[in-house]
């Protein structure tokens, strides 16, 4: 039988008081509800009646509307509605599929011709055409920006208008992912985008299935179907977004009939729950480590905080069930690039304590930035790491930002702290993604030395699909010896629901409102 560790208690103490605070009446989270609700009773029970109209709750406000820009899933729940890219992905088998192009032909290892659609209309009323793709993916990739997602599009070279019909993207060498990528990148309406920058934050016109109407800032957001969409009508007519931070209150809110759907639901409160569905997610928890200076410089303690850290706790303590512990990387079996030989760092305090004691640690202050309230229960496991950090001797200040500073922190390599908390997602399934973002110097969340920049631009051009497996095969099993993260867990997506309700989660995340119906 496994032992009662002070680490476990500690888990099972932060579980008890959060199932406390959240059954408590007249709690600061039943208020929100409450204030919340005497809203959503003025305004939507006309619509409820015809239940054409769903209420979704999501974590956090969304940070901005510009969709070239941030790495933020609270703004994709919404935008993955509003705006398209030139293929879309199939949620069930994650296969590319037509979306605003209409064929892309490789021509030659670095040259694509894409046809796009005819017929298709921006929200405003302006057509689409080859201009807007080649402004998109220009600003996409644009030093200018320089976006939090650029490195989706690193192998990006160039691109050119054929005709209205056609344009040409070119990439810096082999591209076996190049479909996928363009799942992820919107195209935007360029004349509307030119002409009012400083709306680009703040509205978005795309031509999805829904057009945004309405960002009441701190309360919430509406999308209405999109009566000139050029393919199927959905469902649902109206979605409206509120932005409830506590996952109790989540919960809380949708058996009050407040909301329809809740994402990021507590494990301990599913059955509860009128439904609930769940798929397994494809995010990862990790505690990302500065190798490029300060403390944790030292591979040691790099070493030393992953053999500190229970992860098999953490996912059944705090997940009961709805997570698995990462297995030394942050892939699953299937990604490109997955590890079949790497296994998680075992939990041996005494082992960190002896490599502290090796690396001459004097208890020097690190800094632990994290952020509480866009995942589930991120800010639980910020605290249980840093409680067993501490009980090894490490002298941890967590530091709690918001997740719009939290982002410019995990983006920034000059402001990189010692550790910084996150959930990762890879969403073209290949660990280009991953290496690209945090370990490739040139990535937006690197805080890691050039060692291994060769290896991750070899493999990126690599279109035989075992060699460019086995580079980065070495590539996770080097940054698993040199830590440039420790990973955690792989959390479940659980959705809870009304039995009216009818959705199944995507295997890429996605919250598609045109897929829900309302019996």
């Amino acid at each position: 039988m496994r032992k009662f560790t002070v680490v476990t208690l500690f888990l099972m103490f932060v579980l008890s008081v959060g199932l406390i605070l959240s059954g408590c009446g007249g709690s600061v989270s039943d208020k929100q509800v409450d204030k919340n609700s005497k809203v959503q009773e003025q305004q939507e029970t006309p619509q409820q009646k015809t239940r054409d109209t769903v209420r979704i709750a999501i974590p956090s406000e969304p940070s901005t509307m510009d969709v070239q820009y941030p790495d933020d899933g609270n703004m994709r729940a919404v935008t993955e509605n509003v705006a398209e890219g030139l293929l879309a992905m199939d949620g069930q088998s994650l296969k590319p599929i037509p979306a605003l192009a209409t064929e892309v032909t490789p021509t030659n290892e670095t040259t694509w011709r894409i046809k796009l659609r005819q017929g298709v209309k921006f929200h405003n009323g302006s057509p689409f055409n080859a201009d807007d793709v080649v402004f998109s993916v220009r600003r996409q990739i644009s030093d200018e920006l320089n976006s939090d997602i650029r490195g989706y599009w690193e192998s990006f070279d160039a691109i050119e208008k054929i005709s209205d019909e056609e344009v040409q993207i070119t990439t810096k060498g082999a591209d076996p992912n190049f479909k996928v990528r363009l799942t992820l990148l919107k195209i935007m309406n360029k004349e509307w985008v030119e002409a009012n920058p400083d709306q680009v934050p703040l509205q978005l016109i795309g031509t999805g299935p829904y057009k945004l109407t309405e960002w009441k800032r701190g309360q919430s957001i509406t999308i209405e179907a999109n009566e000139n969409y050029w393919g199927p009508q959905p469902a649902v007519k109206t979605a409206i977004y509120r932005f409830i931070e506590e996952d109790a209150t989540r919960a809380q809110a949708l058996k009050a009939g407040e909301i329809d759907v809740a994402t990021n639901m507590l494990p301990e409160y599913v059955s509860d729950l009128p439904k609930v569905k769940t798929v397994d997610g494809l995010e990862f928890s990790l505690l990302r480590l500065n190798a490029i200076k300060g403390v944790m410089k030292d591979v040691r303690l790099r070493q030393a905080a992953s053999y500190a850290v229970d992860k098999r706790a953490l996912a059944e303590a705090l997940y009961q069930g709805y997570a698995t512990v990462a297995q030394g990387q942050v892939f699953k079996p299937g990604y490109i690039g997955y590890n079949p030989d790497l296994a998680p760092y075992p939990y041996d305090p005494e082992k960190a304590k002896e490599l502290m004691a090796e690396a001459g640690y004097n208890g020097e202050k690190l800094e632990f930035v994290g952020e509480r309230g866009r995942w589930l229960k991120d800010g639980e496991q910020i605290e249980a790491i840093a409680q067993m950090l501490r009980a090894v001797g490490f002298n941890v200040e967590v530091k709690m930002l918001s997740f719009q500073q939290w982002l410019r922190v995990l983006f920034d390599r000059e402001r990189s702290p010692d550790m910084i908390f996150t959930f990762h997602s890879n969403d073209i399934f290949d660990a280009d993604r991953t290496f690209g973002t945090y370990v490739y110097t040139k990535g937006p969340g690197s805080s890691y030395p050039d060692t291994l920049d060769a290896k991750i631009e070899s493999a990126r051009k690599e279109m035989d699909l075992e060699k460019r497996s086995q580079l980065y095969r070495e590539i996770g099993q080097a940054i698993y010896d040199d830590p440039a993260w420790i990973s955690l867990i792989n959390i479940q997506d659980i959705y809870g629901m009304h039995d009216y309700v009818e959705y199944e989660p995507r295997q890429d995340m996605r919250l598609a409102v045109y897929e829900m119906k309302l019996k």
